[in-house]
C-alpha cells in the first residue's frame, strides 16, 4: 500500500481541535485487500499526539491487479 496523495483541512468544535484528512492510497487488488479494507474502520489507529475520531472508506477503485482508494479522516488532538 503507497500514499499516493493526501490533503487536509485544520477542524474545531466548540469542544476539540483537529483536522480533516483525505487520503489517495494505491495497491495491488486482492483478498489481502479486501480483508485490510474490511478491517479497516475498527482499528485502533496510532498517531502522534492525536486520536483517529472517524475514518470512512470512500471509494475503492479496482483496475486489473491495482487498486485506488479514497479514505477520509478525522483526527482530533489529543
Amino acid at each position: 500500500m503507497t500514499i499516493a496523495d493526501a490533503t487536509w483541512v485544520r477542524w474545531a468544535s466548540a469542544t476539540f481541535t483537529g483536522a480533516r484528512h483525505t487520503l489517495w492510497l494505491t495497491g495491488a487488488a486482492g483478498p489481502a485487500l479486501d480483508r485490510w479494507l474490511a478491517d479497516l474502520p475498527e482499528a485502533e489507529l496510532s498517531v502522534r499526539e492525536s486520536l483517529v475520531a472517524d475514518l470512512r472508506i470512500v471509494a475503492v477503485a479496482r483496475t486489473g491487479e491495482q487498486a485506488r482508494i479514497t479514505l477520509e479522516a478525522l483526527t482530533v488532538e489529543a
